[in-house]
């Protein structure tokens, strides 16, 4: 019922279906409408009314309703194809998907996070301090009213009532299952978005970042089903049968990656970018707590219940009552000693600075150990972040310089918790406010906290009343951006804080072919024959000499080394691990090789631009393998060796070597730390996935006419136009035997029926039976039933 339409016909129509129920297709991510009982009850009666009025005149019509009528009442569970798309927006239009950002408000915040555990199970896992160590809550009933559903409660407040404090894992389960070797080491990133309150941009732009991360991971991750042979198949040609389960699976998840991929190129997302975002969730694990202060952010206070929380951490306090005394601290704390982190960034406001250790009074004039690395992150960090109308780039220096010493922060707490135990104390906070604490919580051991923690001042308004920034071509790598703004390139940072937790090497391009995928969401690299041999898989012409390979170096800074690795698959050890996760001297082959090259990434002050630093190139000899053979190339780089030195001078305090992990990780083979089932092993080398090359033999006569082809692109057919009709929920196999036999079923009692009606009208028109009265049209109807009437006409 469109009500645009003339009002009489309207009010006529809803008067004779008063029961008919218009259902909207839901925007989720599914974006599928499934037909109801009573939809097919609607439609039959609109069936029945058309012939009972006589108003199935024209075939067309009556094919239509016909139609409807069988595929309603043959299959229930019968669904129409949408459109997908994955910003639950209903738009896949290019300027309708540009966002102006705004700050969230506490509701709004809690909304999106529970939206992204719904909308992406297999990366997502949300959860409370209250349900995971049995916090209480801060506040009472009448703070965070619109999420008091939960258990826990802050001492003489009502049951059930206060904020709850939510943090986000973002990781592949599919990938790294619970209990598994990568899972134990995969580099961990903390993401805080307000310890204090009122200070609005970093909660926002920690959960817009988690939305695109998700969105591009999702969207990379189709069509996850790799159809068979392809090894085998020319390049336009389609390696399976649609009409089968898997080829009805593969349409469908190819539509929804088409949608999705324009969706984000519409915004200026690339594809390689979009590669780059997906690989960060799929080889990381990233924490984020919005707001960490949830009391304070509810209220838009800066402390909690009074409390400043980044007092509130024990380093360099002065008495053993004077930490954990806050909700928003014990709650970061039960984090941190569930997990090793690397990397971490904690949102500020009152300033505009990139800050770093040292912060406490007892090191003022100090640098840290790990000043070097500090210096070169946090510069890179105000890069990448940029400046836009009005506002230049961050200023970065330590918080001693730059901000002011505080005793009891979080950031100096996170670096050196761990190994400058003369500036920790146990806590033993006043159990008045929320209950006793245990002092051991706050004994660390040796790897807990050894993290670059680092302080980012995001604007000198605590609330922002402009300039936040948009969607529109958020990665863009252009100083001053029009789309740029404080929640922008806070996003930006804090992806860059995200990719340089660890280092990683990624092969590109064959001859100029582009590798369609890097780091594939949700795909298993197991030792075997389609996750290693066939998850890059390039084919060139039979009787080439040689080839050219370019490879990317990233999640650091400088490269010292790089180079290329190369043999025959059979030469390769069962042993070695697909998926670039191979330690120092474990390639476990001698292989040929290219001379070395060294560089800078795309981070590095060096970088000539953001698209081509951190590329390298080389040709390899193939002359001496066969036609079949295949090839396995291995990628390999060492980085930011020079993280190891000292600053120049006598600044250093304590004057030790650098003590965090994301130093030593990449440049200390004897590193190794284990904290809560997670581990982290220092090594230099960093391998790419392998790219395979089949020296095509030429049977029947594929020899590639020449040219370098890829074999491994999940699209199979990368020009091909997917026809919607051939669309069906995943599972179910595609055939054209019921649609032929509806349509020929249709037209047979299309036929009838006018035939039928044709007949009855004509006789209605030139004879009228005797024994109906003039003046009561309706006896008859109300006599004698439809085929009643007819055998007597033809009776008389």
């Amino acid at each position: 019922n469109n009500n645009n339409n003339n009002n009489n016909n309207s009010n006529t129509y809803r008067k004779r279906n008063r029961n008919c129920s218009q259902t909207e297709p839901p925007t989720t991510s599914t974006s599928t409408w499934t037909v109801t009982r009573r939809s097919r009850t609607t439609a039959l009666q609109l069936l029945k009314m058309a012939l009972v009025k006589g108003m199935v005149v024209a075939p067309l019509t009556t094919t239509f309703f016909l139609s409807l009528y069988v595929v309603l009442t043959t299959n229930p569970t019968f669904v129409f194809s949408a459109n997908y798309n994955y910003d639950n927006s209903g738009n896949n239009n290019d300027k309708t998907m540009i966002r102006e950002f705004k700050i969230l408000s506490s509701k709004a915040i809690t909304e999106e996070l529970k939206a992204l555990e719904a909308t992406y199970p297999s990366f997502v896992t949300l959860s409370t301090s209250q349900q995971d160590f049995d916090l209480p809550t801060a506040g009472t009933s009448r703070d965070c009213s619109f999420d008091n559903s939960g258990s826990g409660s802050d001492s003489g407040s009502d049951s059930g009532s206060g904020c709850y404090n939510y943090y986000l894992t973002i990781e592949d389960k599919t990938v790294h299952p619970e209990g598994s070797a990568s899972y134990a080491s995969l580099p961990e990133v903390f993401l805080s978005g307000a310890v204090h309150g009122n200070e609005r941009v970093g909660p926002t732009a920690v959960v817009e970042l988690a939305k695109l991360l998700l969105e591009a991971a999702h969207c990379e991750s189709l069509p996850r089903s790799i159809p068979n042979s392809k090894s085998n198949s020319k390049s336009n040609e389609q390696p399976f049968d649609v009409n089968t389960n898997e080829g009805a699976e593969w349409l469908y998840q190819a539509e929804q990656a088409t949608n999705c991929r324009q969706s984000l190129s519409n915004r200026g997302i690339t594809p390689p970018q979009r590669r780059w975002l997906a690989r960060l969730v799929s080889t990381r694990r990233i924490i984020l707590i919005p707001t960490a202060n949830a009391l304070g952010y509810d209220r838009d206070e800066r402390t909690e219940a009074g409390i400043d929380p980044n007092r509130d951490f024990p380093f360099d306090v002065l008495q053993s009552k004077d930490c954990m005394q806050t909700i928003a601290a014990r709650t970061i704390n039960e984090i941190y000693r569930m997990h090793l982190f690397q990397i971490s960034l904690t949102f500020h406001a009152g300033t505009e600075v990139v800050s770093y250790e040292w912060g406490a009074p007892t090191y003022l004039d100090w640098d840290s150990p790990d000043d070097v690395a500090q210096v070169e992150i946090g510069d890179g960090y105000a890069r990448f972040a940029g400046g836009f109308e009005g506002t230049k780039e961050y200023v970065s220096g330590t918080m001693n310089d730059l901000v002011y010493p505080v005793r009891g922060g979080m950031e100096d707490w996170a670096y050196a918790g761990s190994w400058d135990t003369d500036r920790v104390i146990q806590c033993q906070p006043n159990p008045k406010l929320h209950g006793p604490y245990a002092p051991e919580k706050t004994t660390y051991n040796n790897s807990t906290l050894r993290a670059f923690n680092m302080l980012i001042e995001t604007s000198h308004s605590k609330v922002p009343p402009s300039h936040l920034g948009s969607t529109d071509g958020l990665l863009n790598y252009v100083p001053n951006y029009r789309s740029n703004g404080h929640i922008a390139r806070n996003i930006r940072l804090a992806l860059m804080a995200v990719d340089i937790v660890e280092p990683y090497v990624s092969i590109q391009s064959l001859n100029g072919v582009e590798v369609s995928d890097d780091v594939v969401p949700m795909m298993v690299m197991e030792r075997g024959e389609v996750s290693c041999q066939e998850n890059k898989l390039m084919s060139v012409p039979s009787g080439s000499t040689e080839a050219k390979v370019v490879w990317s170096v990233g999640g650091g800074f400088t490269v010292d080394f790089t180079t290329l690795y190369y043999t025959h698959w059979d030469n390769v050890p069962l042993t070695t691990d697909c998926s670039g996760r191979i330690m120092d001297g474990e390639l476990g082959f001698d292989p040929l090789t290219v001379p070395a090259m060294s560089g800078v990434t795309r981070w590095s002050k060096e970088a000539r631009s953001d698209n081509d630093s951190g590329s390298f190139e080389a040709k390899i000899d193939i002359r001496n393998f066969n036609a079949g053979d295949k090839i396995a190339i291995f990628a390999m780089a060492k980085l930011d060796q020079g993280w190891t030195e000292q600053p120049t001078g006598d600044d250093v305090k304590p004057s030790i070597p650098p003590m965090s992990h994301v130093v030593n990780a990449r440049t200390n083979v004897n590193w190794r730390h284990s904290s809560a089932g997670k581990v982290i092993q220092g090594r230099q080398e960093w391998y790419s996935i392998p790219l395979t090359i089949l020296i095509s033999d030429g049977s029947n006569g594929n020899n590639n006419d020449g040219k370098t082809v890829e074999l491994s692109n999940r699209f199979i057919i990368p020009d091909m136009v997917i026809d919607a009709a051939h669309l069906n929920e995943p599972g179910e196999s595609f055939s054209y035997l019921r649609p032929s036999v509806l349509i020929a079923l249709s037209v047979a009692v299309t036929f009838a029926t006018y035939k039928v009606v044709n007949r009855w009208m004509f006789r209605r028109k030139y004879t009228k039976p005797s024994y109906l009265d003039d003046d009561n049209d309706d006896a008859f109807a109300n006599e004698f039933t439809f085929e009643e009437d007819i055998q007597l006409r033809e009776l008389s």
